[in-house]
């Protein structure tokens, strides 16, 4: 009995041992498993930033904000100066730029009076009805009583008119001595010289006189035939109602 008890308790203690090896097998198995379980866990609990949300990059913007606005004034300065040097330069371009005067069309209208009601004035200088803008009221004063001015009807001096009759503008087609000729010459040049330098430019001048080919006209008469006596009555003259500004 002893022996078979002996043997059994071995056998018994052999399978308790053997149970008991398996339970600390199992828990080491547990152990094995959840050793790495803990270690991810804890490698995670270490590891973690949070990602912030709704960051602002400000400062690079206020960085290249005010370059941004350097470029953009640089490259109007240089648009400002090129378009300048070109003007400057070239004559075409200059033209363009420059706006075109301002130019009335028959402002007195085609008779003495109707350019009476569209108020212009009657020029003794250049036997024109001008608008106020084309009329240079000191020079045709000055002219007008600067010089012994005499108008005939006819070449003989036989049919006169008064400085009255004249200054209404009514009379063309009228008969004037070769002095007239000469000083309304000289006065038309004036005219436009004062229109240059009082600021009225070219709108200042009258159709009339504006045209090259009343300046190359009075050229001829000036240095022609000087032989010529200045009572001399060789120049008719008509009224005129010219458009104003060239």
């Amino acid at each position: 009995m002893s022996s078979l008890a002996s043997i059994f308790m071995v056998k018994r203690l052999s399978a308790s041992e053997k149970r008991r090896h398996d339970i600390g097998a199992a828990n080491d198995a547990d152990d094995d498993k959840s050793a790495p379980l803990m270690g991810l866990s804890n490698n995670h609990s270490h590891d973690y930033k949070p990602t912030p949300k709704h960051r602002k990059y400000t400062r690079p913007f206020l960085l290249t904000c005010p370059a941004f606005i350097s470029l953009i004034l640089l490259s109007l300065l240089f648009g400002i100066l090129a378009t300048t040097l070109l003007a400057v330069t070239n004559p075409t371009i200059k033209r363009a730029l420059v706006p075109a005067p301002k130019k009335l069309h028959k402002p007195c209208g085609s008779t003495p009076s109707e350019a009476r009601k569209a108020g212009c004035h009657f020029d003794v200088i250049s036997f024109c009805w001008l608008p106020d803008a084309c009329y240079d009221a000191e020079l045709s004063q000055q002219f007008d009583s600067e010089n012994k001015l005499e108008w005939y009807l006819d070449p003989n001096r036989t049919l006169p008119l008064g400085h009255q009759e004249i200054m209404t503008g009514e009379y063309t087609g009228l008969y004037v001595n070769w002095e007239y000729h000469l000083r309304h010459c000289t006065a038309m040049w004036k005219k436009m010289h004062r229109a240059v330098l009082g600021g009225g430019g070219r709108e200042a001048i009258d159709g009339y006189i504006g045209i090259y080919e009343h300046t190359e006209h009075c050229e001829m008469m000036l240095l022609g035939d000087r032989s010529i006596e200045w009572e001399a009555i060789n120049t008719r003259i008509a009224v005129k109602f010219p458009d104003c500004g060239v």
